[in-house]
């Protein structure tokens, strides 16, 4: 899955992956420094150990610039 986001400014961004209870299943992106404009992030479909997730419901959270905005994504194998 490809995460396509972007900033109106350059500064830290933070993506992260949760599931439906909030636990964080995997860092995409943690405090780099992007410069304004569109960017990608891909998540495989594995948590940060590498495992492989179930298939289900996640949220993507990217907080930047102090704000945080959050997107639903559905994982099918």
């Amino acid at each position: 899955t490809v995460i396509a986001y972007s900033v109106p400014v350059g500064g830290a961004v933070d993506l992260s992956v949760y599931d439906v209870c909030g636990r964080k299943v995997a860092t995409l992106v943690s405090s780099e420094e992007r410069g304004a404009g569109r960017h990608e992030a891909v998540w495989d479909g594995t948590n940060d150990d590498g495992e492989l997730v179930a298939s289900g419901v996640y949220f993507s959270r990217l907080t930047a610039l102090g704000e945080t905005l959050s997107s639903k994504m559905v994982l099918l194998k």
